[in-house]
C-alpha cells in the first residue's frame, strides 16, 4: 500500500506536534526547577538576614547595658581626674604666688619666650 502525499503530511505533522509537546513539558519542568531554586535562595537570604538582625539587636542591648553602667563609672573617674587637675593647678598657682611674694621684681622662670 503506497503512502500518498497527504498521509505523509499528517504523519510529519503528528511527529512535529509530539516533539513540540515534549519540548514544552521539558521547558515547564526547567522553569519549575528555576523557580524552586529561586525560592530556596530567597528563604535562605531571609533566614540569614533575620540572624543578622538578631545579632545587631543583641549587640545593641549589650552596648546599651554597658553604656548605662559605664556612665556612673566614667562620672566617678571624671570627677577624680578633675580633682587631681584642680589640685595640681592650685598647687602650682600657690607656688607661683609664694615665689612672687618672696621676690616681686624677678620674672617668672616658667614663662619662656
Amino acid at each position: 500500500m503506497p503512502i500518498n502525499g497527504q498521509e505523509l503530511l499528517y504523519i510529519v505533522l503528528a511527529l512535529c506536534i509530539l516533539w513540540f509537546t515534549i519540548f514544552l513539558c521539558w521547558l515547564l519542568y526547567q522553569a519549575g526547577r528555576v523557580l524552586r531554586n529561586a525560592n530556596t535562595i530567597v528563604e535562605s537570604l531571609f533566614h540569614k538576614l533575620e540572624l543578622m538582625n538578631e545579632a545587631v539587636h543583641f549587640i545593641r542591648e549589650r552596648v546599651d547595658k554597658m553604656s548605662s553602667s559605664m556612665g556612673v563609672e566614667t562620672g566617678l573617674v571624671g570627677r577624680l581626674v578633675e580633682q587631681f587637675v584642680d589640685s595640681a593647678l592650685n598647687r602650682r598657682f600657690e607656688e607661683k604666688k609664694e615665689r612672687k611674694k618672696k621676690n616681686p621684681s624677678s620674672k617668672d622662670p616658667s614663662i619662656t619666650i
